[in-house]
């Protein structure tokens, strides 16, 4: 079942096609033309695709099992890359195309074109084609993997060894200090499971799929300081496993302050060797001196409320589960995130804006795969601007069959906890809080752009 919202968007923003209403989902697009001219090759074709979309991960030096930055090193791959990215398994990327705002920072999805062209390039042998056509390398400005580049900070928590095989388990580490001399406010941050025993490949005979690619299922980080004349710590993100780098909106900031430590609420998972494991955290930094227009905490904003947890029940060997709550807005937000986090059984999760004066609008879906959980962010000109008093809900499906690799166990029930083999529902987006002359003015700014860019197409 798909849902589809009406047009208007007063409050989020207009120009948004939806393409699927009521579960009437496009046709396969057929295959954009090879730049060749005649069949597709990969030095023409598809090794432009996999800079822009695969080898942030799969370089060397990147988080994946394999590098696909030369021909020889695809070649091998060539059926498993058709099938992935037709699955649109790879790149992880599970925002739904048919519903909803489709404008998002740093969105390495395939269109429906270019996984055709794949596709086409695959059954016809997988040629390479003329090696003068062949793009020049991607360079990165560091050589340890970071997606955001080389960082201006780096805080590592203390190593914790996790056994080959045992339960779940959670515990708070650190304090790690930021050795930082002075307030600086975030413009981005980046988390990656560090180990100190062996890359990341899947381990023994256990099957494709499972969750025993990563150790880290997440990490609450959060900054801590001892001047009393401060209050509170304002750094405080959620990483959750396979997660991509958070950017936050250039106007909104996050601080770090002078002399502050990172403290890491860590909860591990065994994945079948044993494996010495630390976090890092990489930080880019606005220059000194700069800042925001809007303050606002690391803090997720908008995670599900009371007597969630005692109602979500999932029956053993069912499909297609369907979980609903709802929370209200107590004040104007511009919501810069979406991001979904269920557990091993969860499928997919779409959230409604029901507004205040009636209307309803489905702002995403997305599917959901517990390996790869990931953070979508709003390009700013759409991020859904949201008046007080707003109704979100929050729509989950979950899985609890053997037909999804994930689930250990399909023979049990499932409630809510903290586990990987327990589940969740939880929406977790980042939201900046605006005053009613901010949302007003806000509101203003995104109107003239609109009527600017219809002026423009007329």
């Amino acid at each position: 079942m798909r849902f589809a919202g009406r047009q208007g968007w007063t409050y989020i923003c207009s120009g948004v096609v939806v393409a699927g209403l009521l579960g009437v989902v496009p046709a396969p697009a057929a295959a954009q033309a090879p730049a060749s001219g005649g069949r597709a090759t990969f030095t023409k074709d598809i090794a432009p695709i996999l800079q822009r979309s695969c080898e942030n991960c799969h370089r060397a030096g990147g988080v994946a099992p394999m590098a696909l930055s030369t021909y020889e090193e695809v070649r091998p791959w060539a059926r498993a890359i058709k099938q992935k990215t037709t699955a649109r398994e790879m790149p992880p990327w599970f925002i739904e195309k048919n519903i909803g705002i489709q404008k998002f920072k740093d969105d390495p999805s395939l269109s429906d074109e270019e996984i055709a062209l794949v596709a086409q390039w695959v059954d016809s042998g997988a040629p390479a084609g003329n090696p003068a056509d062949m793009p020049p390398p991607r360079r990165y400005a560091d050589a340890a993997g970071w997606t955001i580049g080389e960082p201006d900070l780096i805080v590592s928590s203390p190593t914790i060894t996790v056994k080959a095989v045992g339960p779940d388990f959670h515990k708070e580490i650190g304090p790690s200090p930021t050795r930082l001399t002075e307030d600086r406010y975030v413009a981005a941050v980046e988390v990656k499971e560090t180990r100190l025993g062996g890359d990341f490949k899947q381990t023994g005979t256990r099957k494709s799929g499972d969750l025993n690619y990563f150790t880290l299922h997440h990490a609450g980080i959060r900054a801590l300081h001892f001047d009393e004349s401060q209050s509170g710590a304002d750094f405080y993100l959620i990483y959750e496993l396979g997660q991509n780098a958070t950017y936050y909106p250039p106007d909104t900031g996050v601080i770090l302050k002078a002399g502050s430590e990172l403290t890491f609420t860590i909860h591990m998972h065994s994945i079948g060797k044993e494996m010495p494991v630390r976090v890092d955290v990489g930080f880019k930094l606005h220059p000194k001196g700069y800042r925001p227009k809007y303050l606002q905490s690391g803090y997720n904003t908008g995670v599900s409320g009371g007597g969630v947890s005692e109602d979500l029940v999932i029956p053993a060997g069912k499909d297609n589960v369907r979980f609903d709550y709802t929370y209200q807005l107590r004040h104007h937000v511009k919501m810069t995130t979406f991001e979904p986090h269920l557990h091993m059984s969860g499928k997919r999760m779409c959230v409604e804006a029901q507004y205040p004066d009636g209307r309803r609008e489905i702002l995403n879906c997305s599917g959901y795969n517990h390996n790869w959980v990931k953070v979508y962010m709003y390009d700013d000109d759409v991020a859904p601007l949201l008046p007080k008093g707003t109704i979100m809900r929050v729509i989950a499906w979950y899985n609890n069959t053997a037909s999804n690799p994930r689930n250990v166990e399909p023979r049990n029930w499932k409630t809510w906890g903290s586990r990987s083999i327990d589940d969740m529902c939880t929406f977790l987006p980042k939201m900046t809080v605006l005053t009613d002359e901010q949302f007003a003015e806000e509101l203003a700014t995104r109107r003239a752009k609109q009527q600017g860019a219809r002026t423009q197409q007329q």
